[in-house]
Parts: C-alpha cells; structure tokens; sequence
C-alpha cells in the first residue's frame, strides 16, 4: 500500500462516526386501547365476516424510546408482506400513530436468532414505524419473550408505570407449561393489509476486514430472480466513494460460498458493499450468517443530499468467492 493510500485510509477510520452506536437501555412504551380498532373493524380491513364484531382487541404496539430516537413499534403473526386479523389491527393501530410514513416491516423466520434479530433492529432502526412479523406463535414467542426478561428492556404500561422484568423461575414455568400443552392452537389466517405502505426495514452491518478497514455492507432480498428492485436510496444504506452491489445466486455454504469473504475482498476496491440476494432463501442464509458471525448492526451513516458515490454492479453466480 503507498503512503498516499495509507493516510487516507487512516483518515477514514479516525473519521468514522460514533452516533450509530447505541448500547444503552431500550424503553418500550404500551400504546393506549382505541376503541375504533375492534373487531369490526378488523372486519372491514380484512373482508373476512367470520371475525366477530364485538371479538376483544389486545395489540403489542409501542412508542420506542432507543438513545435520542423514538419511533413506534408492534409485533404481530405474518409472512412480511401478509398478517394475521390481530396484526391487521396492530399496522392500522401504528398508523394511527405515524400518519403517512412508509411501515417498515422486518420478517423474523429463524427462531433461534429472533430475538437477536429485533434488538438489533430496535437499536439501530433510523424511521417512524417497524413491524416485526413471526410466522408462527413458537418464532413470535423467542422474539418477543425477552421484553419481559431482557435487561436491555424496559416496558411501561400506557399508564407510566413500568413493569417488572420476569424473574428466571418465571421463565422456566412458562416454558413448562407451553411444552405440555397438547392441543396447540392452529396457524391463523393471513391477510393482505391495503392501503399501507410497506417497506423492507434495512439490513446494515459494520465490520473490520483482515486489512483493519472498516466498512458498512448491507443485504436485500430480491424475493425472486432479482424481480424486487431494491430502492433508490439504498447505496445511502453503506455510504462511501465506491459501492459494490453485488448479485448472489445461492445461499452461504453452497459451493463454500461466505458471503464474509466476499465482502472483505470487495472491500479491497470499495467503500461500501450492498449483498443482492437473488431469492429469500439466499437472502435469510446471509442474514443468518453475518448474525451468528455477530457482525454489528448499525444505522445508515449521515450523509450530504449531493453525495455521489461510484456504484459498480457485480454477479457472484454461485461460484466460490
């Protein structure tokens, strides 16, 4: 590496800013009952007329109070882009509270890292509302249950008052009496919520390659075929001079493909590194493995509205990086 190269590399690192770490407590704030949301109005968003009209309503739907950020937040059964009757209610409960702004919906699908993967979204998220959709009751409760446990958590009643972090006796019992309940409830039904405007919620995360330099790389998932275009914005998501977008055809593992490798040889030429997923299963396989990794979440960085990196598009094609 020249001299020239090296001071500007050492500049960037000394230049690297702090605001998006956060490790501080996290408060979660019950939103209050509204009568409106009932059953049928779930009803009406649904079009499904089994529901009944005077069904009793009870929504996980908070305000977030993260460091300087506060935002609102629900969690709810769904697949991501469908949800259950209650998270029907639980969307047009957060609409309520951030009107107009785009509801920025994270898929949980792996239950063994669900709650990993809400804190790191609670800390890191930038925008006004997140959802946090499980596809099933055992993935809601792994990334729901350490709310009441976490002591990185807070949880306030609509009232103020805060309440009291579950003892680990208490813990156990729970989960004793789950796995002896025999006649578990079915899956629920899922529906499409119309009129709201639905985004990913960004995947960002910061890491040191083996040169000690430090770089954001971001993952999206193009559900299938790279059909799902990824947004304008999200060359903003990493930052930088040089931005590789990358196309990657097969999970990790597969042709002992790493993803981490990949990223930290790109990051010879670039700035920044964006993962293209060409389908969900390659998507969540890279999740998946930069969370294990314990690779940091973070926000996107502050940047000037007349940025313009250099963006180069490039294939992995299934091939061992």
């Amino acid at each position: 590496m020249g001299e020239a190269k090296r001071k500007k590399q050492a500049r960037k690192q000394a230049a690297w800013p702090e605001g998006d770490r956060f490790r501080g407590m996290i408060d979660l704030h019950m939103l209050a009952p509204v009568a409106a949301i009932n059953g049928a109005r779930i009803r009406e968003l649904t079009g499904d007329e089994r529901i009944p009209a005077d069904a009793q309503i009870s929504l996980r739907a908070f305000r977030a109070v993260v460091g300087d950020r506060a935002f609102h937040a629900g969690f709810c059964l769904g697949n991501g882009t469908e949800f259950s009757a209650i998270g029907v209610a639980v969307i047009d409960r957060l609409g309520m509270e951030a009107p107009g702004a785009p509801l920025h919906v994270v898929p949980v699908v792996h239950q063994d890292i669900a709650w990993d993967i809400v804190l790191r979204h609670l800390r890191s998220f930038t925008g006004q509302a997140l959802l946090f959709a499980f596809p099933d009751s055992d993935t809601y409760d792994a990334g729901i249950a350490e709310t009441a446990y976490s002591p990185d958590v807070r949880v306030f009643r609509e009232s103020g008052e805060q309440l009291e972090r579950l003892t680990a006796a208490k813990r156990r019992q729970i989960r004793e009496k789950k796995a002896a309940m025999l006649d578990r409830p079915p899956p629920p039904l899922f529906y499409p919520m119309p009129g709201a405007a639905q985004e990913d919620a960004p995947w960002i995360f910061r890491l040191v390659t083996p040169a000690g330099k430090t770089i954001r790389t971001a993952v999206w998932n193009g559900r299938r075929n790279y059909a799902h275009d990824f947004p304008d914005d999200i060359v903003r998501w990493v930052g930088g001079d040089t931005i590789a977008v990358v196309q990657v055809d097969s999970p990790v593992g597969i042709n002992r493909r790493s993803s981490l490798d990949l990223t930290h040889k790109l990051s010879n030429d670039f700035d920044g590194v964006i993962h293209w997923a060409r389908d969900t299963e390659t998507f969540q396989s890279i999740l998946k493995s930069f969370i294990r990794l314990d690779l940091e979440s973070v926000s996107p960085p502050d940047l000037p509205e007349n940025w313009k990196p250099d963006i180069t598009i490039l294939t992995a094609n299934g091939r061992s990086d």
